[in-house]
């Protein structure tokens, strides 16, 4: 494989993975009753970064699993994530276990839209 098209690849993913991260955290806030960010934009790209690293690492352990065992694996990670993300930002608020599931909904919605850019055509 040529190194370009490698390290493309792993830029094109590391930017599609914080974009869901981004993505997923906005739609939450904004959508999902009971989850709120009273933060500045900068705390607010924080703790979606984090969110988004936190996907680049574990995409390439899912690729090692069966589809439906990767989405339980993924929700199960994200719900993790994001409730420990209300923990270390005062400024995420997420009340209760149905928004928790919601905001996992919706990152990993964001996440499997944004992968579909990601691939190369045949």
């Amino acid at each position: 494989s040529n190194p370009r098209d490698i390290m493309g690849a792993m830029i094109q993913t590391i930017i599609l993975s914080l974009a869901a991260g981004w993505g997923g955290l906005w739609i939450a806030t904004k959508f999902i009753p009971g989850v709120s960010f009273e933060g500045s934009w900068q705390t607010f790209l924080m703790a979606a970064g984090i969110l988004g690293v936190i996907l680049i690492v574990i995409r390439p352990l899912l690729s090692l699993m069966s589809f439906i065992l990767k989405i339980i694996v993924l929700g199960a990670i994200l719900f993790g994530v994001v409730w420990g993300l209300d923990f270390a930002f005062p400024e995420l608020t997420v009340i209760g276990l149905v928004p928790l599931a919601w905001t996992v909904l919706a990152i990993g919605g964001v996440s499997i839209v944004l992968s579909l850019f990601g691939r190369k055509k045949a």
